[in-house]
């Protein structure tokens, strides 16, 4: 709970320039993202599971009838959101400088964004109902995650193994339609690759130029690497008897939007500017209540559009 000193912090100096809502450029992955928006509470849609057939053919031949099939798939929005009070005494008499309420919403904003960033990873509705599925969750869902340790499409794998470029780059030819828009990766599994390059005298690890935030954007064979904090050293994979104690982590390679049938936020509602709620003073505190809220989900319209390799040792 706010105190007087962390009020007073905010209360002595004068922000020039004002306050910056900088989810944006705080996160190497939310540039990326791409958005839909629709109406009602669960997105339906039909996954292509077969192609109709084709064959030769010579004059007067009987034709066979081949259709096309394909699986249903639903994707249900959750809630997510933060609430804070401010003290009305601090709202009163500390707001000359800056205004304490714009320093509690752009702060309560930055903890909605990334706990957006940690979900858009680490969701994983079979273990917990309220989050969506991130990424690790739907790639080991979806058969789309490789083992490290012998190469095969089925999982995490049985243990631990030290990172190669020949398995990374299987694991990025498991995307289709072209390279992938980026490897989302943590910074042991970027250090690591920079060495495995640096050592075998590859220019796999480029720094060519600054994305918009006046960033430098390292690569791999031309992809952006997105470094991501969520993504743990001690990866379980919702299976703690395989993994009893881990060292594993995992790298994903991602195409992002409906266009490209990939990875996509789907939301009902604004998602970059959450619905801010004043729900009034609390009964038994002279503070104000604040809420900040957003129905979102994830889905991956094509399971192709993304890949992940797991089971990498990150201490080896």
């Amino acid at each position: 709970m706010p105190n007087l000193t962390q009020y007073a912090k905010l209360s002595n100096d004068m922000l020039l320039d004002g306050i910056y809502e900088n989810i944006i450029t705080a996160s190497e992955i939310a540039p990326l993202l791409q958005f839909m928006e629709f109406s009602g509470n669960s997105l339906k849609y039909n996954r292509e599971n077969t192609l109709p057939t084709s064959s030769t053919h010579t004059v007067g031949d009987d034709w066979t009838d081949s259709e096309p099939t394909f699986t249903a798939k639903s994707t249900s929005l959750v809630t997510v959101g933060t609430q804070s009070p401010l003290d009305r005494s601090v709202l009163q008499t500390r707001s000359n400088i800056q205004n304490q309420e714009a320093v509690l919403i752009a702060t309560m904003s930055r903890s909605l964004g990334r706990k957006i960033e940690d979900l858009i990873i680490t969701g994983e509705p079979e273990a917990v109902s309220t989050e969506f599925e991130g990424l690790d969750s739907l790639c080991r869902s979806e058969t789309r995650m490789m083992a490290m340790d012998d190469g095969v499409v089925d999982g995490a794998g049985a243990a631990e193994t030290e990172l190669t470029q020949d398995r990374l780059d299987a694991m990025i030819d498991m995307v289709e339609n072209g390279l992938p828009d980026a490897l989302i990766m943590n910074k042991t599994m970027r250090r690591k690759l920079t060495q495995i390059c640096r050592a075998s005298s590859s220019s796999g690890i480029l720094v060519p130029s600054m994305d918009d935030y006046g960033r430098q954007v390292f690569r791999y064979n031309t992809i952006p690497i997105v470094i991501n904090n969520y993504i743990t050293n001690a990866e379980t994979y919702n299976d703690s008897s395989t993994w009893p104690s881990s060292t594993a982590t995992t790298i994903f390679a991602v195409k992002f939007g409906e266009e490209k049938q990939g990875y996509t936020i789907i939301h009902n509602g604004p998602v970059l500017q959450p619905d801010i709620q004043t729900l009034g003073i609390k009964e038994k505190k002279n503070e104000n209540l604040y809420r900040l809220v957003v129905y979102i989900a994830a889905v991956a319209f094509s399971a192709k559009m993304i890949a992940a390799l797991g089971g990498i040792d990150s201490s080896a």
